[in-house]
């Protein structure tokens, strides 16, 4: 989806960020994602990039750019449940003014507990939705009672 933003050299029209968790990151103004209204509970927050977590691991971090302490581990969905769909996409797809479906990227938000990292899981109900095209996105909320917002990604 996106390069690494720790291996982008500063190159004009990027700007610097500190992050409590990557240090100091290059951010191109193309790798910005605004999320409109933002993330439940994080409302004042509408800019984010996504950073890989390692090279050909599942896992981003979806880092805000307007508060250094605030990033959030996500996954694609379809690796925990193929077939994942949040409600209807084409409708979706439209509100975010994709062309096609290819350009629309769903991730969901896990939470990993400190030093129980076999029991995290995975918010099915709130996946992060966003036009690839745009960079703009929304978050869902999914009232289908197949999906938890504690779903767990490894077996007990």
């Amino acid at each position: 989806m996106t390069s690494n933003p720790l291996k982008t050299p500063t190159e004009p029209g990027t700007f610097q960020i500190n992050s409590r968790r990557f240090g100091r990151i290059s951010v191109r103004p193309d790798q910005i994602i605004i999320l409109t209204p933002g993330l439940l509970g994080f409302s004042k927050y509408h800019r984010y990039i996504l950073i890989e977590h390692q090279k050909e691991s599942p896992f981003l971090w979806l880092q805000s750019l307007e508060n250094p302490d605030l990033a959030f581990v996500v996954i694609d969905p379809g690796l925990i449940i193929p077939g994942y769909k949040p409600g209807n996409l084409e409708e979706i797809r439209r509100e975010l003014e994709a062309e096609k479906a290819q350009d629309i990227k769903i991730l969901v938000i896990l939470t990993i507990p400190s030093g129980r990292p076999q029991e995290m899981t995975a918010n099915l109900m709130g996946p992060v939705v966003i036009n690839l095209k745009t960079r703009r996105g929304k978050q869902l909320i999914v009232e289908e009672p197949r999906y938890s917002h504690k779903h767990r990604i490894l077996p007990k």
